[in-house]
């Protein structure tokens, strides 16, 4: 097994290029490589340079680029014709996909959505509507943990540990508290009116985060995602 060695990349923030294409409303401040091509692990820029990806889209193309699974499902739907239909009407894929989900899971029924924000909003939705069908009107609270991101929907904002992401879109959805990551803590505030608790499994977004503590090490997370996506050298 050949070994690639990664050379240290400072942190995005402080040298490596960025830029906010023309007709791109300014969201984010992108990576100044423009990546054409991927091929397994690796993203190939408009001049040919490797770059070893440990984004995955975000978790979305964690099967590497240029899966060749994927790709013949891709060319298979390209060639019925069929790209999109609302969800009003059905389609063969889609029922094969909720069996299999469902025979392979803990759940009865599956809800497809297009992003864990989504996802997460639809989890609040199903969880308040279910106490009210049991007849618990008071039912409404929503427990979320220190640090975790949950997305930028008003729901799913409002259970975000980001001060920054939160500030601009206040009032957020109202009924949603934030506790520490702690027990006891969580004990004392889960009571008759709380719905649900929500957490994340891991503290990071696609993966990408480190274990520190903020008050010894601040800049250790930023360099580490400064480095998700980095020049790869021959092995």
């Amino acid at each position: 097994m050949s070994t690639v060695t990664l050379p240290e990349v400072p942190a995005v923030e402080s040298s490596a290029p960025t830029t906010t294409p023309e007709g791109i409303l300014g969201t984010y401040k992108r990576a100044a490589p423009l990546f054409v091509r991927g091929e397994g692990v690796r993203l190939f820029d408009e001049h040919g340079k490797a770059y070893l990806d440990f984004v995955a889209g975000i978790a979305v193309t964690s099967l590497g680029h240029g899966d060749a699974g994927v790709t013949r499902v891709i060319q298979d739907a390209l060639a019925t014709g069929l790209i999109h239909t609302s969800n009003l009407y059905r389609t063969a894929p889609g029922e094969r996909l909720a069996e299999w989900l469902v025979e392979r899971s803990f759940a009865s029924k599956v809800f497809f959505c297009n992003s864990g924000a989504e996802a997460n909003e639809a989890a609040f939705k199903f969880a308040r509507r279910w106490a009210r069908a049991q007849g618990h009107e008071e039912k409404t609270g929503i427990v979320a943990l220190r640090g975790a991101f949950h997305g930028r929907l008003p729901g799913t904002l409002a259970a975000t540990d980001r001060p920054s992401y939160r500030q601009p879109f206040r009032p957020l959805m109202p009924g949603v508290q934030i506790v520490e990551r702690d027990l006891d803590e969580l004990r004392a505030v889960l009571d008759p009116e709380t719905v649900c608790a929500v957490r994340t499994a891991r503290r990071a977004r696609s993966g990408n985060g480190v274990r520190r503590d903020r008050r010894t090490d601040p800049g250790r997370g930023r360099r580490a995602r400064a480095r998700a996506v980095v020049p790869a050298r021959a092995p």
